[in-house]
């Protein structure tokens, strides 16, 4: 993976700070400390701006212009001094970005009717007092989540934008062009092979599940950002070309315009072998 040349320095750095709170297991003496981590959706070596247009994109050297980036995490923890992996207790007390184990970084600012302006770059949580280096967590959104209703569901679970039905549940990642139609790029990635009644709910398995697992082994919560790129994402894909009726990928396993991006994600596409995550990475 090319490096990149600069990440803007308007991002916030994450911080620590200790408080007297329980901390889980693995504490020192009890106490924890909170963490923010920081993310920032980039284009190459741009930040992401809700309508601007990006050049030189994909296999064909596109131009798109990007108007939604959004996508959940669960799971997040932290790789401590021992080597061992210790989950964020994430902040959930009237944060709307964050509900249980998940929360929603929000890019967009509303260029379409299927955003509006309030955006999230960070998740915050606390984690056992001590030293960390590592990073890991899914993008993606918990089955026993997943499959819920989203008009009666707490924030950030609550917005039908980033949801499809209950039988196929809410989309992990959103990349629209344009106007967000139909007739406009886009990258719409959720779990697919649902079960269960699309109306009545029940679902019970995926063949697709499609949560992108992410690790990144040298993290300085301290200093560090989690970069998504899409200029990564999109890396071989021909995005000038459309197959099975659809602009872009709608994560269908009959849609062929999803097999690059399915393997920048590390995830296997129609039983092929997964490739290597490349649209996370660490600046």
């Amino acid at each position: 993976m090319k490096k990149r040349r600069f990440l803007v320095a308007a991002l916030a750095l994450a911080g620590f700070g200790c408080d007297s709170s329980s901390g889980g297991e693995g504490g020192t003496g009890g106490t924890s400390q909170s963490v923010t981590i920081d993310f920032a959706a980039m284009v190459a070596d741009q930040v992401f701006v809700c309508g601007t247009t990006y050049d030189n994109l994909g296999a064909d050297d596109s131009s798109l212009e990007l108007s939604d980036f959004r996508f959940y995490v669960q799971g997040l923890e932290l790789k401590n001094a021992d080597g061992d992996y210790v989950a964020i207790d994430l902040d959930t007390d009237g944060n709307i970005w964050q509900v249980d184990n998940v929360a929603l970084l929000d890019f967009e600012e509303g260029c379409t009717n299927f955003g509006d302006e309030a955006t999230n770059r960070v998740v915050t949580g606390t984690v056992p007092e001590g030293s960390y280096d590592g990073l890991r967590f899914k993008m993606g959104v918990p089955f026993e989540l997943n499959h819920a209703n989203p008009a009666i569901a707490e924030p950030p679970l609550n917005l039908t934008p980033m949801h499809w039905d209950w039988q196929g549940g809410y989309k992990f990642l959103r990349i629209d062009t344009g106007d967000s139609s139909q007739t406009t790029w886009r990258m719409h990635l959720g779990s697919t092979g649902c079960d269960g009644d699309q109306l009545a709910g029940g679902t019970t398995t995926c063949t697709a599940p499609n949560r992108v697992d992410v690790e990144l082994d040298a993290f300085d919560p301290e200093s560090d950002t989690v970069v998504a790129d899409f200029a990564q994402l999109v890396e071989g894909a021909a995005l000038d070309v459309h197959q099975d009726g659809t602009v872009g990928c709608m994560a269908l396993p009959s849609d062929s315009d999803c097999a690059p991006l399915f393997e920048n994600l590390g995830l296997p596409f129609d039983g092929s072998v997964p490739g290597t995550q490349q649209f996370f990475s660490v600046e």
